[in-house]
């Protein structure tokens, strides 16, 4: 498999504050990466910063061998949601019309979508499950419907590299599974590198090919079993790491000792 993204030594400074520090990561085409850790670790802008929507203070990004920033001018790369959906609850539009959105660099911005385009948006909403919602008012769904049409807006642009950041925030444990479940089988049809962000290390670690824990520094990345262990986990978590753990991750880590 290529490389689909190769972070080496990389940080990033804001205002004189180091969000990230000398972070070595590479991805390989085809693989679902979970990046776990506590909030304000630097989640966020480490995906932003291999989107190309920060610059690091020092190091570099590759995307397949390329300058992420150069990326958005050229080629349909990224399918991204972020924490935060910026619509407006009260936009009048429908399931379907938010994910033609994600057409519009395929189509051209100021073209109206066609026949191809819609086709393709439905297709994206039957792989999540949603497409009986086609002519519903985006404001009318639910928090964990909306955040499948939000995806499937995403997966419209058809990306190589699907990035996701907290999607399941808000979705109940058995939601979350049922969610993880699907994401791994959208990746297989569509080929996909998919690199999923979450603090919950409990919920991914059995969904992810592989993970790194990320709070400020790289502490682990690799094979998902390898990160229970309690040095990482005390390093991204901190003494009272075993109230964040769910009882079957902690039984995971009994067996690993």
């Amino acid at each position: 498999m290529s490389e689909a993204i190769r972070i080496e030594n990389v940080s990033v400074i804001v205002k004189g504050k180091e969000i990230l520090k000398n972070i070595n990561l590479v991805l390989r085409e085809g693989n679902f990466l979970g990046i776990v850790g506590p909030n304000a670790g630097g989640k966020t802008t480490l995906i932003r910063t291999i989107l190309g929507l920060n610059r690091p203070s020092t190091g570099t990004v590759r995307v397949f061998g390329k300058n992420p920033e150069a990326l958005h001018e050229k080629e349909s790369i990224f399918g991204y949601l972020p924490q935060h959906m910026n619509i407006d609850p009260q936009f009048p539009a429908s399931a379907l019309d938010i994910v033609l959105m994600g057409r519009y660099r395929e189509a051209g911005l100021f073209r109206w979508p066609g026949r191809a385009d819609r086709k393709k948006a439905v297709a994206c909403m039957a792989m999540l499950g949603v497409e009986n919602l086609q002519h519903v008012q985006y404001h009318q769904l639910s928090g964990g419907q909306q955040q499948r049409i939000s995806i499937a807006r995403a997966l419209a642009g058809e990306p190589k590299i699907l990035i996701l950041d907290e999607p399941s925030t808000g979705i109940d444990v058995v939601g979350q599974e049922d969610f993880y479940h699907l994401l791994k089988g959208i990746k297989k049809k569509m080929n996909l590198t998919i690199l999923m962000v979450s603090h919950d290390i409990g919920a991914v670690t059995a969904y992810v090919d592989e993970i790194s824990c990320l709070n400020i520094s790289l502490y682990y990345h690799g094979n998902p079993l390898g990160a229970l262990n309690d040095k990482v986990l005390t390093s991204l978590y901190g003494k009272n790491v075993d109230l964040l753990m769910h009882s079957d991750i902690c039984d995971k880590c009994e067996r690993l000792r």
